[in-house]
C-alpha cells in the first residue's frame, strides 16, 4: 500500500499479513517506504527488501523496525539494493559518512558536501 491507500484496505491487509500462520496467506507485502516505516506492525514478516534507498537513513532503519518488534519470534533479514555508479549508489555513500558523524541531516537539510556526494557522477540533462 501507499500513503494514499483506503485506511480500511490498509489495515485489512496488514491484519491479513499478520494472521497468516500457514502456506495459505498472503507470502508477500509490498508498501512504499514512507507509508511503510511508522505505525505498523508486521512481526509476520522475517523480511524487508529496500528496494530504493531513502536520502534520511533513519527512515529506512524505522521501515526495517516494522518487522524487528516485540513479538517477533524468527530470524529477520534486511536487504538494501542499489545499482552500482547511480544517485542510489551516491546515497548508500552519504548513509557511510553520515554514520561516521562526519555529515549530518538537519531539519531535513543536508550540507553542501552531502549534496556533493549525491551529485558525483550523475549526468546532468
Amino acid at each position: 500500500f501507499t500513503g494514499s491507500s483506503d485506511s480500511r484496505k490498509r489495515d485489512a491487509a496488514i491484519r491479513s499479513f499478520q494472521q497468516t500462520d500457514d502456506d495459505t496467506g498472503p507470502a508477500v507485502f509490498v508498501v512504499t517506504l514512507r507509508s511503510g516505516s511508522v505505525g505498523i506492525t508486521l512481526t509476520a514478516a522475517s523480511r524487508v527488501y529496500l528496494l530504493e534507498p531513502c536520502l534520511d537513513p533513519a527512515v529506512e532503519v524505522q521501515a526495517a523496525g516494522r518487522i524487528h518488534r516485540l513479538g517477533q519470534d524468527k530470524p529477520c533479514h534486511v536487504v538494501k539494493f542499489a545499482f552500482k555508479n547511480s544517485y542510489e549508489a551516491n546515497i548508500l555513500k552519504l548513509h557511510e559518512k553520515l554514520g561516521k558523524g562526519k555529515l549530518q541531516i538537519v531539519d531535513g537539510r543536508v550540507e553542501k558536501k552531502a549534496v556533493e556526494i549525491l551529485a558525483k557522477g550523475v549526468r546532468k540533462a
